[in-house]
């Protein structure tokens, strides 16, 4: 361990001088032009510095109208804010402005004056800084005005009228924390559930490190599997279960294919992240172990544009074919009752290396010689003060090459044995080359104030499809050919949901969703004497997972009833309706199923409570219960004997699980905490289990059981320091034979107990620095049990980000696997149970160098 610290040290002072060095050379390349010579990097860093103005102090003081907030300066050269309304909020901007108060990065005041709810000062990239004066009942009015060095506000509380009914929105984002992910907003310290909310900035900062979505949401979210670095969520569940994934509340996922396709999803769209923990039926089937909201970037009052380039390499030799390029660039604006937001994006990616200089083979999940092109555009319109319309498309387009396959020999090689590359370029004729391509249309309509109710209306048509590499069967592992599918998914759907005030304290959401859903696999089979020969030409086709459809139909309403200041009840019902229809069809092996339709419903509830013990801590339970049909695909394309559809019900049958969870979290100035328990059960689970001897896997329908304990800590001890982190442990049994005895669940539904921590320094107004660590722990229960052939082995790894502001930019300097540690992410381990050429180390150490700009 020791040995370990003092490479830790080393290398992050080696690599703090590397960025001075080039901070050095610029300011030598300043000085050829600057009218004044900067002998010293200490020099150059003062003058940037000195360009920005510093805010010191913030106070704030009741008057007889309202309140004033006095902003003090070391030199009193502040802009004039931009102003602007949001819900309840206005919200004043300051460019060319850092907060630097004597103890933390963020001033919040709750309640301040009557009227008032917060007021929060907080900085932006670029070097902005944000106010926000939040309302209890309307925007409130903020005069402005300045004298000797310091800003003044002066404010009055807002009116409440007829119209402010509802007028919350989802751009109160930036105001307040609220979680979108429950279908109504809400202050988090209100919710009774486990809530995890990711702003932009840190999704930003974490893409510096990999622009891998699945990857950054392992990094930051408790409960959820570690990063697999793959191009997909497989063994990365949330609290052992399954996990709805949503963009802007639409499901972009499918029964086949889970939530895979958003690897390629440019950060600069996102807006925030919000995670439900837990299961819930609020969204329908699929949140078993949870909801991940992604909420898309909302437009900007003036005309923005942004642009980044990145390039990464490993360090180890700095190979040439180890480099990896990214750019992008968009804007957003608003011009009168018209905003927009479009933003453009490229990936590409070559070899990586593992820790000990060996290339990482090229099998299915893995992100190697890749050209990933997104584009997402949303063209919004305010028709009256109460109503608007707005249209989203999102499109990924991910290929990819192939110049290695995992060599086969190691198969035969007793022994565990590390997954190695044989070089091998593929051609692909009259196939399509691996990848993804998935699209996502989203048109929203909302009314503030429908007979004083608020209305949203949205219809939505989502398609995905993915080409695995070739996978080599012969010798009889599968099928004894050479197989290549594409797994196609579309579905177009609706949701209305209408948000009703009984009273002032009673507050009702119902609605309705809709969902249409179409599944199948096809199998290319390659001829293999062109194979060998390096083309990938079909000779034919089968099907693997036969056409299927889901139509589902979900009625709701939740109600939230606010007993006191301190005390909120809330709780809901959800009917759902699903039919599967799937015609008559042949496996793959070779048997013939009978078709049909079944039709299946569920009714699902939940019921919590959260109690204010103070304004900052806040104590909540709740019971809930979670909706979810099986993967389907796997029950039809691996059917157990004299499987018919219209028989084969408790194959088909949905899952439902209750969730019990309590738990306590608290906002205190500088220290944010949470800790929660939680414990599920299910009378018929839905899980992956092997078939031993086999490289195939089938469905499980047993008994299911899951608990754990999830803590979160963010403490800021000085205005330049953050340090904080996350833990997570969760189990699961199942009683696989129905006689009483649970055993272990596999290691695809359940991961192994992991540990985050980060440090971060603020080391100058514009420079920051920030180490971060992921453990992932053993977990051998499985094998032990004799449901997995291999155990789960630990590993610890750490990450170094360090972000400079260079003019009207931010350069970025990110190190991947710090240490250079050799080890195998957890999908790795438990692909190598089915086959060895699976157990793919992950990458080593890994430098990143980006420079984004907003103007």
């Amino acid at each position: 361990m020791f040995n370990q610290l003092q490479r830790l040290l080393v290398t992050t002072g080696t690599l703090s001088a590397a960025t001075i060095l080039a901070m050095a050379t610029r300011a030598d390349a300043k000085d050829a032009v600057a009218p004044r010579i900067t002998t010293t990097v200490t020099d150059w860093v003062t003058q940037i510095e000195a360009a920005i103005v510093q805010i010191i102090d913030v106070q704030i003081a009741e008057t007889e109208a309202g309140l004033q907030v006095v902003l003090e300066t070391t030199d009193g050269r502040l802009a004039t804010p931009v102003t602007t309304t949001s819900g309840d909020a206005v919200i004043l901007e300051i460019p060319n402005t850092r907060l630097s108060l004597s103890v933390g990065e963020t001033f919040e005041q709750f309640a301040p004056a009557e009227g008032i709810a917060l007021v929060s000062v907080t900085n932006l990239p670029d070097n902005r800084v944000q106010i926000s004066i939040t309302g209890t009942d309307a925007p409130p009015q903020a005069e402005v005005s300045a004298d000797a060095g310091s800003l003044f506000l002066s404010v009055v509380p807002g009116i409440e009228t007829a119209t402010d009914l509802g007028d919350e929105t989802i751009e109160d984002e930036a105001i307040r924390l609220v979680v979108t992910a429950t279908r109504t907003e809400e202050d988090i310290l209100d919710v009774p559930r486990s809530v995890t909310v990711i702003t932009r900035e840190e999704i930003e900062q974490q893409s510096r490190v990999t622009p891998n979505f699945y990857d950054t949401l392992g990094t930051l979210v408790p409960g959820l599997g570690p990063p697999n670095q793959a191009d997909r969520s497989n063994a990365q569940t949330l609290r052992g279960r399954g996990t709805l994934f949503l963009i802007d509340g639409v499901p972009v996922e499918s029964n086949l294919l889970g939530g895979n396709g958003l690897r390629g999803l440019d950060p600069a769209i996102i807006e925030r992240v919000e995670v439900v923990r837990g299961p819930t039926g609020l969204y329908g089937s699929g949140a078993t172990g949870g909801v991940i909201n992604i909420i898309t970037r909302r437009p900007e009052e003036a005309s923005t544009a942004w642009a980044e380039f990145g390039i990464s390499a490993d360090l180890g030799a700095l190979e040439d074919d180890s480099f990896a390029y990214d750019l992008g660039f968009g804007g957003s604006g608003t011009e009168g009752r018209l905003d927009y937001v479009l933003n453009f994006s490229a990936q590409f990616t070559d070899q990586f290396y593992d820790a000990e200089g060996d290339v990482i083979p090229q099998s299915f999940p893995t992100l190697a010689e890749s050209t990933i092109l997104s584009g997402f555009g949303r063209l919004g319109f305010d028709l009256t003060d109460e109503q608007r319309i707005q249209l989203s498309v999102n499109h990924i387009r991910d290929r990819q090459d192939v110049d290695n396959l995992a060599d086969p020999i190691v198969r035969d090689i007793p022994g565990r044995q590390k997954a190695r590359a044989v070089e091998f370029a593929l051609d692909f004729d009259d196939v399509e080359e691996p990848g993804s391509t998935s699209t996502n249309v989203d048109l929203t309509y909302s009314h503030d104030n429908v007979g004083g109710s608020r209305l949203q209306a949205q219809a939505y048509y989502y398609d995905i499809g993915v080409r695995d590499l070739p996978f080599d069967g012969r010798n009889g592992i599968f099928l004894d050919v050479i197989s290549y599918g594409e797994f196609e998914s579309e579905a177009y759907g609706g949701r209305l949901q209408i948000e009703t005030p009984i009273t002032q304290l009673l507050e009702l959401l119902w609605g309705a969703d809709y969902r249409n859903e179409r599944n199948q696999r096809i199998l290319d089979i390659l001829d293999p004497d062109a194979f060998d020969a390096g083309v990938a030409r079909s000779i034919d086709q089968r099907t693997q997972n036969p056409p299927y459809v889901i139509d589902q139909l979900g009625l709701f309403a939740q109600l939230q009833w606010e007993l006191s200041p301190s005390f909120t009840l809330s709780g809901g019902i959800r009917q759902e309706f699903v039919e599967l229809s799937v015609d008559d069809y042949t496996t793959i092996f070779g048997d013939d199923v009978e078709g049909g339709e079944v039709d299946f419903d569920a009714t699902v509830f939940n019921i919590g409570a959260v109690y204010r013990a103070t304004d900052n801590l806040s104590l909540f339970t709740s019971f809930s219960q979670g909706f979810s049909a099986p993967g389907f695909a796997t029950v039809l394309g691996s059917p157990p004997p004299i499987f018919s559809i219209d028989e084969g019900f408790e194959e088909l049958e949905p899952q439902t699980v209750d969730n019990y969870e309590i738990g306590v979290r608290g906002q205190w100035g500088n220290v944010q905490a949470s800790l929660a328990g939680f414990y599920a059960y299910s009378d018929l689970g839905s899980f992956v289990r092997e078939i031993p001897g086999s490289s195939r896997v089938r469905v499980g329908r047993a008994p299911q059981r899951n608990y754990g304990v999830e803590a979160t800590l963010d403490w800021q001890p000085a205005e330049q320091w953050r340090l904080g982190g996350t833990f997570t442990w969760n189990e699961g049994e199942s009683d696989f034979n129905d006689d009483g005895e649970f055993l272990a669940l596999g290691t695809f539904s359940v991961q192994p107990w992991k540990l985050t921590a980060y440090v971060e320094n603020q080391t100058t107004p514009t420079w920051n620095n920030r180490l971060q660590l992921l453990y992932s722990g053993n977990r051998d229960r499985a094998f032990d049990d004799g449901i997995e052939t291999v155990p789960m082995e630990e590993y610890i790894t750490f990450d170094l980000i360090s972000q400079l502001q260079l003019g009207e930019g931010t350069l970025s300097l990110a190190v991947e696997n710090l240490l250079d540690t050799q080890y195998f992410p957890v999908f790795a381990q438990v692909l190598s149970g089915f086959n060895d050429a699976n157990y793919r180390a992950a990458r080593g150490r890994r430098i990143s160098l980006t420079y984004s700009i907003s103007f």
